[in-house]
């Protein structure tokens, strides 16, 4: 089956019917009237009629198709009980897509069955002579030339698909004198082949005519790469498409065995048939004709391609500059002459040197030694634009490249903003550490003032210069930890390195300690175990004492007031691929720190808007990592430690 006429009014059940006959030539009638002047002109296989609404008249319709064509099927949808005698098949008017694919499929058995009934008849009845073709005459020479002339106006049409379409339509009327000619297409997809130029065919054939690429006379002309002559073919199935189209000869247009197009060529105005030098001649001139469309579609598909890449390269946010192995520039889009402020038409087709230092050399350096860079910052001379930049080479079959992209952005903003925020967070940051050290000095400063003042007057009480001493000694030592702090936040100042035993150093803040536990106002309790045997280490003592001094003292700060218990360990910790380290482990059983504070404990940023004792062990993870060691911090359930780990130094 290959042709179905749909007659009906209601837009939405042709809608749905055309979506479920794809595979055929499907002609639409909106009346009985345009159905049957269809039916005179084309041989139409199978009749879908609506019957839902008026007019009815189905039996009238039926028998009026069956006098026109009697081996034309009709299928009535939504026709009543008491009409549609006359029809072949039924369907119910709220149809799914299951019931008609039956139908359809019960269809074409039928019209196989009186087909195969048909041949059987012919078969034994007197075999037909084959049309008689036209005397074999020499070419005209002058009508020759003017169709030489139509060829050459066609093949020089450039890359106008219509036009040299039609114009080889015109030649081929002149050459041979066909009643009607078509050119057939394939679609996108090559599933089908639909008309795309003609002369002399109906306007429902051109619309509606579909010839399927994998069966039939589109097959046929693909396997066979000759011409299809009506009176040569033995498949009713061919004949009939070839008779659909009103041809009797079909030429297949072949490029590099692909079939491009199809040309069909209806009877001859004198005769009833085609010789055989007008068949070869048409053969020969649809090979020409085939690969002037094969190189239009090429063209017009990297056009497109190209027109696409266009589009997408000036709708892009990042700037692209591309170059050839010329060293000269190929593409600028848009964004790219936004940002560096160039005019494209000044650029593209110029040496590369038209462009701002670096990214000419960058690009020079991509294509010659095919190195990719991947968003490197810089900064250009040309009004101090901040750019990110990426190149990477173009590469085909050859080893060199063919050239070389550049792509970047305009990050000029972002690092304004982002200079503008870090000053921002600098001044914020300036004005916490100052109301800090303002906090943490103001007690000490004011005891000591009291004590100045008082002491005029009770210079010779004992008890008052004992008890001025103490208070003045811990609070003058409490101002110059906070400006040790600060100060060896912001400078490394000078080390000095001396060969020394670890325990001693640990020894000797131990008794500092001791002697001034009275410093936070709480008792602390100091447990020392150690590693009997000597552990050397090449260090600055005085920053060994700060970094452990501060860690002891933040342990003690984070502890209840009742009272803070802090371990000191000492011993020789060996890692594989590193070697031996004297380890210093500080813990605590009382300190406790939240989660979130301690995950930024190592951040001075951070933890000076805490209070500087805070900052204590940053500090001493800066003063450890000068000295060549490594601090870290170690949260158990019911303990946090700090572990400070030394290089041994070699005896």
């Amino acid at each position: 089956m290959n042709t179905v006429l749909v007659v009906t009014h209601d837009d939405a059940l042709r809608t749905n019917l055309l979506g479920a006959l794809n595979d055929y030539s499907a002609f639409i009638a909106q009346s009985d009237t345009e159905a049957l002047k269809i039916l005179r002109l084309i041989d139409i296989d199978v009749v879908l009629r609506d019957c839902g609404g008026p007019p009815r008249g189905l039996e009238a319709f039926a028998a009026r198709v069956k006098e026109i064509q009697p081996s034309t099927l009709t299928i009535a949808i939504g026709a009543g009980t008491d009409e549609g005698e006359a029809v072949d098949f039924r369907l119910p008017s709220g149809f799914g897509a299951p019931d008609l694919e039956d139908v359809l499929r019960h269809v074409e058995e039928k019209l196989r069955l009186l087909r195969e009934l048909a041949a059987l008849r012919a078969s034994v009845a007197t075999p037909a002579e084959a049309p008689t073709a036209r005397a074999e005459e020499s070419w005209d020479g002058a009508a020759f030339a003017r169709v030489l002339k139509e060829f050459t106006r066609a093949f020089a049409a450039g890359f106008h698909l219509p036009r040299v379409l039609e114009m080889f339509l015109d030649a081929i009327g002149e050459l041979v004198r066909p009643t009607r000619t078509a050119l057939l297409l394939a679609e996108a997809g090559g599933r089908d082949y639909r008309v795309a130029a003609h002369r002399g065919l109906a306007p429902q054939i051109v619309e509606s005519v579909r010839l399927q690429a994998a069966q039939g006379l589109a097959h046929w002309l693909a396997t066979q790469g000759r011409p299809a002559r009506v009176h040569e073919l033995t498949d009713p199935a061919i004949v009939r498409e070839l008779k659909l189209l009103q041809s009797v000869l079909a030429v297949p247009l072949l490029a590099h065995g692909e079939l491009v197009a199809i040309l069909v060529v209806g009877q001859p105005v004198v005769g009833s048939t085609y010789g055989r030098r007008e068949t070869e001649t048409l053969f020969d001139l649809a090979t020409h004709l085939a690969t002037a469309i094969r190189d239009i579609a090429l063209h017009n598909q990297v056009k497109r391609e190209k027109e696409f890449s266009e589009r997408i390269l000036e709708h892009m946010s990042s700037g692209v500059i591309t170059i050839g192995r010329d060293q000269r520039v190929g593409t600028m889009n848009r964004r790219a002459a936004e940002i560096l402020g160039l005019p494209a038409q000044t650029v593209v087709g110029e040496d590369l040197r038209v462009l701002p230092s670096p990214l000419g050399d960058m690009l020079y350096d991509t294509l010659r030694s095919s190195r990719t860079v991947t968003r490197a910052d810089l900064q250009l001379a040309l009004r101090g634009l901040w750019l990110e930049v990426s190149t990477y080479p173009v590469r085909g079959d050859d080893p060199q490249p063919l050239g070389a992209v550049l792509v970047f952005e305009d990050l000029t903003a972002q690092k304004e903003l982002a200079a503008q925020r870090r000053q921002g967070e600098q001044t914020q940051l300036l004005t916490r550490v100052v109301a800090r050290i303002a906090d943490e000095i103001k007690n000490p400063l004011v005891s000591i003032n009291t004590f100045i003042e008082l002491i005029g007057e009770r210079y010779d009480d004992p008890d008052f210069r004992k008890h001025f001493s103490s208070v003045v000694r811990r609070d003058v030592r409490r101002l110059v930890e906070v400006f040790e702090k600060l100060a060896a936040l912001v400078t490394e100042g000078e080390l000095n390195f001396t060969t020394v035993d670890v325990h001693t150093v640990v020894d000797d803040v131990v008794a500092a300690i001791e002697v001034a536990d009275d410093s936070l106002g709480k008792p602390i309790q100091l447990e020392v175990t150690r590693d009997p045997a000597a552990l050397t280490v090449k260090v600055d003592v005085a920053q060994l004492r700060k970094a452990l001094s501060y860690l002891v003292w933040y342990l003690t700060h984070n502890s209840p007031p009742e009272q803070a218990r802090v371990s000191v360990s000492v011993g020789r910790h060996t890692e594989k691929g590193v070697g031996d380290n004297a380890q210093i482990f500080i813990g605590s059983r009382t300190a406790s720190v939240a989660p979130d504070k301690l995950q930024r404990l190592f951040d001075p940023v951070q933890m000076v808007q805490e209070s500087l004792i805070d900052v204590g062990p940053a500090v001493s993870q800066r003063l450890v990592e000068a000295l060549g060691g490594d601090l870290r911090v170690r949260q158990a359930r019911n303990e946090l430690a700090f572990v400070v780990s030394l290089p041994v130094a070699a005896a």
